[in-house]
């Protein structure tokens, strides 16, 4: 029974630096990363998830010859990758953020904002809605369960050595946030193109009739008709979820593939 317990200086090493991994990816994660949470259950998730995966995640490229420096270069490389996927894997989130914050633009409401706990910043409150949606849709499918299968997954892209990683794969970021803002602008376009219309009708009929005061009537107008555009494509934004998360892991795995 005490030989179970008789870890030697690879073991240890290794199950370090993949806790480094783990915690950096429970710090950045969708919904579970936020400041919202307790740093005590990070800390226990992120301890939990290692001691489960370690045994069946290889860890043949650790040596025990490392100096100091190189200790420290690799815990930072298992820093690095934990938060990039972390930070990726949050890519449906932001879509969702963009596409609130374009249509409170639209609507007349970027000047109604409030405290967001979740990101500790100010933000409209079209935009918290859409985001807490996002949220509890992305719980409703087991997304959470879809990332950290991905975490497993990327030892495999990015095993445990004492190499380091490659930057070569972040010259395609800026396509990842043009698609990224893209999907956000797609999901807010109905909202935008109803009050635009309704915008362009409202200018004719004040033309037509003068008596008409066009600026305190229409804002009242523009936020109504937002409101039902939003409520009638909310079945639009549900089917997109799915879409969303299969987009975010296959840019997480594309952008492992090049480390």
């Amino acid at each position: 029974m005490a030989g179970i317990f008789a870890f030697n200086e690879t073991e240890v090493l290794a199950f370090f630096l993949m806790l480094m991994r783990m915690s950096a990816f429970v710090v950045s994660w969708p919904i579970f990363g936020s400041a919202m949470m307790p740093a005590p259950i990070k800390i226990l998730a992120a301890v939990a998830m290692t001691i489960v995966i370690f045994p069946v995640i290889p860890w043949a490229g650790i040596e025990t010859s490392l100096d100091s420096m190189m200790i420290i270069l690799l815990v930072i490389r298992e820093i690095f990758v934990g938060l990039c996927i972390g930070f990726l894997a949050r890519m449906f989130l932001h879509a969702m953020a963009i596409s609130g914050e374009v249509i409170s633009v639209s609507m007349g409401l970027s000047s109604t904002q409030l405290f967001n706990p979740s990101t500790g910043e100010q933000s409209t409150t079209i935009n918290q809605f859409q985001v807490m949606l996002m949220s509890l849709l992305f719980l409703a499918i087991n997304g959470h369960h879809l990332f950290i299968s991905a975490l497993v997954k990327s030892f495999d892209l990015i095993p445990m050595t004492d190499e380091l990683v490659s930057l070569a794969g972040f010259q395609t970021m800026g396509t990842v946030v043009n698609s990224i803002t893209l999907i956000g602008v797609k999901l807010a376009a109905p909202v935008m193109i109803s009050v635009m219309l309704m915008n362009v009708v409202m200018g004719i009929i004040g033309r037509a009739v003068p008596q008409i005061n066009v600026l305190i009537t229409a804002l009242p107008l523009n936020i109504l008709v937002g409101f039902l555009v939003m409520i009638l494509t909310l079945p639009i934004v549900f089917s997109q979820v799915e879409g969303l998360l299969n987009f975010s892991a296959t840019t997480v795995f594309q952008m492992l593939k090049t480390f």
